[in-house]
């Protein structure tokens, strides 16, 4: 007996998974997921598992580093090795752009700069550069329809998991463990007492990235047809969570859970100042 899918009501050929432990792939795929985004070793921080360039088979390459120049030269001589199979790179250093061009691949780009992409005029300027761009979650869901209404591409929308409040290229958590002498930690729970706000720190060599605690459900109606992918993060989700929360966003039921919240999608935040005060 053929197996019955769920009435699907989002296309899971539209997300993007970052890949956080290898088993995720074949959850993905069983889940119709043919997307994947792999934290390059080397260049990737804020994730405990990387994946060396001769793992990756497909997908997308990710490099969230900010690159010096002896980094810059690494990564060069390891992109020259990319695979043919390689659809693209999702980026945070704008010199990403130049290195490929010097490199002449023939690859997709997408920018993800996570508190950056907060306005259409800035998104449009960008896009003249790259093939996407993903939309900050800094900014509420109406502010995210009018950059889509408006953007000259489609863009990418992260529509769930823990999302990077803060990167440092310095090893934070063992400065404070060597400090305070303290046994040292890669992975740690941070706790502010004014907010009453949870973090996770997250460090490797190349720096450390704060997440805050909980997991950012932004499923709303989205304008689909701007949309080039859904962006989900599960780090540290368990395997069956994973397969909960890809089967509840594909068939629009995604309900909001104690370890969730929608960040700013129906809270305005003023992060700049603002013309009309």
């Amino acid at each position: 007996m053929e197996y019955q899918f769920p009435e699907e009501k989002m296309n899971p050929n539209k997300f993007l998974v970052v890949i956080t432990e290898p088993n995720q792939i074949e959850i993905c795929k069983k889940a119709r997921v043919t997307n994947f985004l792999f934290p390059l070793k080397h260049f990737c921080v804020g994730y405990p598992i990387t994946f060396e360039l001769k793992d990756i088979k497909e997908g997308y390459l990710f490099i969230n580093r900010i690159l010096d120049s002896v980094a810059y030269q690494n990564l060069k001589e390891t992109l020259k090795h990319i695979p043919n199979s390689i659809k693209g790179i999702v980026f945070e250093d704008m010199g990403v752009i130049t290195l490929v061009q010097e490199l002449n691949l023939n690859i997709e780009l997408i920018l993800y700069q996570s508190h950056f992409a907060t306005n259409q005029k800035s998104i449009n300027e960008n896009l003249t550069f790259v093939d996407s761009i993903v939309i900050s979650t800094d900014i509420t869901k109406e502010e995210i329809n009018e950059i889509l209404k408006h953007s000259k591409k489609p863009l990418v929308y992260f529509l769930y998991g823990l999302v990077p409040t803060m990167y440092s290229r310095r090893t934070l958590l063992t400065n404070f463990a060597k400090e305070f002498q303290l046994p040292e930690k890669k992975i740690l729970k941070l706790e502010e007492h004014v907010g009453k706000k949870s973090f996770l720190a997250v460090e490797n060599e190349y720096g450390t990235v704060l997440y805050y605690e909980k997991y950012l459900n932004g499923f709303y109606q989205v304008q689909d047809k701007s949309i080039k992918y859904y962006l989900i993060n599960p780090l540290f989700l368990g395997d069956k969570e994973l397969e909960n929360v890809l089967l509840d966003l594909k068939t629009n039921e995604k309900k909001l859970e104690n370890k969730e919240d929608q960040g700013f999608l129906n809270t305005k935040t003023i992060y700049k100042i603002r013309e009309d005060i």
